[in-house]
């Protein structure tokens, strides 16, 4: 697995940051989920407790993702098509982007969640594409959704903070770097402790923790980590993140271990386009269909 965690670090890092913790609906589906003889009646009634939640997990579902030949019209219909398994992974980021999002509609707010969404798809389809089988599927979209929640946090405090990353990236500093020098915290670790908390794989918990620093990630003796860190970084790369978020079309990390990233794969630079094709037919724009 990725280097331990500095938790003295973290703690430093979450000064003056609360955790949201889960809220009472997810609790209690997943004491429903993990009882002895889950209800799927009484999960679907907890969902639709929550009009946002509900209507969002409805939105997924019926997405091109899916590729289901009927809508679904129903919470319950969805949650006997995904399983319950695959349903506590999506509410759980639907209910945490509608917990870090509280109603905020300013611009960075609006792209941080696109972009989630985007980089999340992307993730999914390209591990669906590559046959890595259905758990590795599920962990990338989680992935995707989850790796700059974060940033959330930070936004909320500091209304200047994606200003502050433009310019840091314009002057060759990478975003942990800029978070540190301006805001004495970094998106990663923050991100890591909102996965702790809310209970996700510790994989997952460990790539987001890390997932700005590539040279640590490669070196880890965890195939599983090292593929879901290079599944993010091929779906941010292709769905261009720092584009969305900062308005820049700088991409160092990307630029510097593609060739390692795509290894990991056994995918090269051609194939991409190829995936890029794939991405479109789903709805997913990307920079390599335009």
């Amino acid at each position: 697995m990725a280097k331990a965690i500095n938790m003295a670090v973290v703690e430093q890092a979450l000064s003056g940051f609360t955790i949201p913790p889960q809220p009472g609906v997810l609790l209690a589906i997943k004491a429903e989920i993990e009882s002895d003889d889950p209800n799927i009646h009484r999960i679907a009634e907890l969902i639709n407790q929550d009009v946002g939640i509900a209507g969002f997990t409805l939105k997924v579902v019926n997405s091109v993702y899916f590729g289901l030949r009927r809508k679904v019209s129903s919470v319950e219909h969805a949650c006997k098509y995904l399983g319950l398994n695959r349903v506590i992974k999506l509410v759980s980021s639907v209910v945490l982007r509608f917990t870090l999002s509280q109603g905020k509609t300013d611009r960075f707010t609006t792209a941080l969640w696109h972009s989630a969404t985007q980089v999340a798809n992307a993730a999914m389809l390209i591990a669906q594409q590559l046959r890595l089988g259905s758990d590795t599927v599920d962990d990338a979209y989680s992935l995707g959704l989850f790796h700059n929640a974060g940033m959330a946090l930070i936004a909320g405090q500091f209304p200047d903070y994606a200003k502050v990353l433009k310019q840091g990236l314009q002057q060759g500093h990478s975003v942990p770097e800029s978070e540190q020098q301006h805001f004495e915290t970094s998106h990663e670790l923050l991100g890591y402790m909102i996965a702790q908390s809310w209970g996700l794989a510790p994989e997952l918990a460990n790539v987001i923790a890390y997932h700005h620093s590539p040279a640590l990630m490669l070196v880890s003796d965890d195939l599983y980590e090292k593929r879901l860190f290079a599944l993010l970084k091929l779906a941010e790369h292709m769905t261009e993140e720092n584009r969305i978020l900062l308005e820049s079309d700088q991409d160092p990390e990307w630029q510097q271990y593609k060739t390692t990233l795509l290894d990991l794969l056994e995918l090269d630079e051609l194939s991409l386009h190829d995936l890029g094709d794939y991405l479109a037919q789903h709805e997913v724009p990307n920079c390599y269909h335009h």
